[in-house]
């Protein structure tokens, strides 16, 4: 079965897929409440419901075998212009969450045609499930000292796609990743916020990604006002510095490129601070109906151009 799983993945385009047994993760409990109880999760309140669902996958799925984890590849290989609003490049295109998701229930149905009795539950960065620590465990990559899963192979910009399956797999196949940031600290000098207070350890309150995406209140109110660098949607600072990075190649997944305006006759990318400022609410709706900027939303990502 698992190289069936793997030659399908690979026809769908993901980089990596790895196996691993299902278990409890016991030993994630005590930072996950120390990280919550610093405060480090800002007004993320769905950090804090949950936990025990996010250490043990078998209140996801009741039964649970098998973790089967995927990397999906978004690494573009055009850049934004200078001077221009930037967005994070995973949200260029469309909704990582529902490119991925429909090719993790094309795999799930190839399964089902073999093992029709098969339960199985998807997700990618849609439900409590700790999946950077999953796709570590099913050796696809360490994490680094920016919280990011980084691939020798692969680099850092992809996205993690994982199935629960309630039957057994071979666990042999998945490698024992190695690795690691040794001395390096490009991620902790880089950050223009100081976000990473240590390593592996992100204060969302400091975050630009959270200030610009999750955050509910205007800059000038927030207790950590901070330069956001010219980003209004998400940032790529800490992974765009790190020396792994080159290691991906360039993404072949046509739905995570640029968006493109047929209004403006431009990609999102190339917005000047004044189209983005002359965006309806109307004409916002319609062309990031399916984008993860529709997250934010229009009114939010004016706040974001200002000062």
């Amino acid at each position: 079965m698992n190289s069936l799983v793997k030659t399908w993945a690979e026809e769908l385009g993901f980089v990596a897929c790895g196996f691993v047994r299902a278990r409890k993760m016991t030993e994630t409990l005590e930072p996950l409440k120390e990280y919550i109880a610093r405060g480090y999760n800002a007004d993320m309140g769905y950090l804090e419901r949950n936990i025990e669902a996010r250490i043990d996958p078998s209140l996801l799925l009741p039964g649970v075998k098998t973790l089967l984890v995927f990397l999906a590849p978004y690494r573009q290989k055009e850049s934004q212009p200078e001077g221009l609003p930037k967005i994070a490049t995973y949200a260029w295109g469309l909704d990582y969450h529902i490119v991925i998701r429909n090719k993790l229930y094309e795999i799930v149905r190839r399964i089902r045609n073999i093992v029709p009795e098969l339960k199985a539950r998807v997700f990618t960065d849609s439900a409590p499930i700790l999946e950077r620590l999953w796709a570590k465990e099913a050796g696809l990559g360490f994490i680094g000292k920016n919280g990011f899963l980084i691939s020798r192979e692969h680099g850092l910009h992809n996205l993690i796609g994982i199935i629960l399956v309630d039957v057994e797999m071979d666990y042999s196949l998945s490698l024992d990743i190695k690795g690691g940031c040794g001395t390096c600290r490009r991620c902790l000098d880089a950050c223009p916020s100081g976000a990473i207070v240590e390593p592996f350890v992100v204060d969302s309150r400091k975050c630009i990604s959270y200030q610009t995406i999750e955050s509910k209140k205007k800059f000038c109110d927030e207790e950590y006002c901070i330069d956001r660098k010219g980003y209004i949607f998400g940032c790529d600072i800490c992974m765009d510095i790190c020396p792994w990075v080159n290691r991906a190649k360039y993404s072949e997944w046509n739905e995570f490129a640029p968006l493109f305006s047929e209004k403006t006759g431009k990609k999102i990318v190339e917005f000047s601070k004044e189209e983005w400022m002359a965006l309806s609410e109307e004409y916002f709706a319609e062309l990031f109906i399916n984008s993860p900027l529709k997250r934010a939303g229009l009114s939010k990502i004016k706040d974001n151009l200002e000062p």
